[in-house]
């Protein structure tokens, strides 16, 4: 334990690329290549913690505790069985959806006017955040990084997953389906 004059929020992450060591010294790093063709964590600046920039600190230990939360959530309700779907040897499950979105045999499925309808119980803001994510194939974090520069707001992880478990929610209410349960990875 270290005598830090503050409480500390997040664990130290030496894998980051920026962090607060056990000192509570700032550290910002970066990958570098090689010779040998393999990555290293090189340190390219440590900010010692003083009395001036103790209050500046804080608040970027406390972001990253925010981050690492964020992450753990993101973790904890992963959709294993897609993730391993997209990993298998049939392919990309987007490149699939993306096809049935936009190719021209796909307006004559039987069951898209049945889609459009349900494009259409949505708001326009979670029409937006349907097409950013399945349409353009965005991933969320890339979404959520886009409007956080487009608004100047702050947008957490975890508020951008519950906008998109809302459109789940609601996609399957009214296509009469269950929720499929998210599988929760054990932290070890």
């Amino acid at each position: 334990m270290t005598n830090l004059p503050f409480e500390r929020k997040s664990r130290v992450n030496t894998s980051s690329d920026n962090y607060l060591d056990a000192n509570g010294n700032y550290v910002y790093t970066r990958m570098v290549h090689q010779p040998n063709g393999k990555w290293k964590r090189e340190i390219i600046d440590v900010v010692p913690l003083t009395a001036e920039n103790m209050e500046c600190l804080i608040v970027l230990e406390e972001n990253d505790h925010d981050v690492d939360l964020a992450e753990r959530y993101d973790a904890e309700n992963a959709d294993y069985g897609f993730l391993a779907q997209k990993d298998a040897d049939e392919g990309n499950p987007f490149d699939r959806i993306a096809v049935q979105m936009f190719d021209d045999d796909a307006l004559e499925h039987p069951d898209i006017e049945k889609v459009l309808a349900f494009i259409e119980t949505l708001t326009p803001a979670q029409q937006d955040l349907l097409y950013a994510h399945l349409g353009e194939r965005k991933f969320l974090e890339d979404i959520r990084r886009e409007e956080e520069a487009v608004t100047g707001k702050k947008i957490s992880k975890q508020a951008m997953h519950n906008r998109w478990n809302k459109i789940i929610t609601k996609a399957c209410k009214f296509f009469g389906v269950e929720k499929p349960k998210q599988a929760h990875r054990q932290r070890g």
